[in-house]
């Protein structure tokens, strides 16, 4: 104004955020496996309806550049994946249920 620079701040109600949270695994449930650490779902190595052995790697997280190979604490069949990859997580976010 005036040859003068002016700041404006305009506020756009228009814009809505929303801020994606995903179920958190439960530390009493044996069969669900949760994210041990934030970072993105790089891989899942299982498809559902699949036989799982105790050790087993589920699925690969992505964080700081390093990956993290995520094994199952008990045999069984994995019932559904929560989360697929790609997927960026929180930690102790639900990604499969092996029953």
């Amino acid at each position: 104004m005036n040859g003068q620079i002016r700041r404006v701040r305009v506020l756009d109600k228009s814009l809505k955020i929303t801020k994606i949270s995903n179920q958190k695994a439960s530390a009493t449930e044996d069969g669900e496996v949760g994210s041990p650490l934030q970072g993105k779902i790089a891989e899942v190595l299982v498809k559902e309806g699949d036989t799982v052995k105790a050790g087993e790697s589920l699925f690969v997280i992505e964080a700081m550049k390093m990956e993290t190979t995520v094994s199952t604490p008990k045999a069984g069949k994995v019932k559904k994946i929560v989360l697929g990859g790609g997927s960026m997580v929180e930690q102790d976010d639900l990604v499969i249920l092996v029953e």
